[in-house]
């Protein structure tokens, strides 16, 4: 039996350039810094964010997991972590739309058996998260291209 995956997605207009939202996203060993949904984050390799790592990833209110990075490119990167009957995908996107501005798209995917539900059960946190990784972004990027 297939079961259809749950997204939930969250945008945010920043005004920085593309690229230096990118590099902001990109950079997760900074995240706990800038993202209050973050608790820790134990990433064993260092420079750029490269497919196939593993980063360990603790949230407040949630066990840590580990994600694997599945996509890195210039406009951000994706990554999933599994847990009993849930694959969970997270993609981070960002497109340039104007001079000096962008658009990041924060998604999160739970796909499987028992997807539908962890967004019963968690659905509400979960778009907490989002909101709070929006904007600690918009701040963070925002901050760092003012310099």
């Amino acid at each position: 039996m297939r079961t259809l995956g749950i997204a939930y997605h969250r945008k945010v207009e920043i005004a920085a350039p593309a690229e230096e939202v990118a590099r902001v996203l990109r950079d997760v060993a900074g995240w706990p810094r800038w993202n209050a949904s973050v608790a820790r984050l134990d990433r064993p390799a260092s420079g750029a964010l490269t497919v196939g790592e593993t980063v360990r990833l603790k949230q407040h209110r949630l066990p840590a997991n580990t994600w694997t990075v599945t996509r890195v490119d210039g406009t951000g990167f994706a990554w999933t972590a599994t847990s009993p009957g849930v694959r969970t995908t997270g993609d981070h996107q960002v497109r340039p739309t104007g001079p000096g501005r962008s658009e990041a798209t924060l998604t999160l995917r739970l796909d499987g058996p028992f997807a539908r539900p962890t967004a019963l059960l968690g659905g509400r946190l979960i778009r907490r998260y989002l909101d709070m990784e929006a904007d600690g972004l918009r701040r963070e990027a925002e901050r760092d291209s003012a310099r």
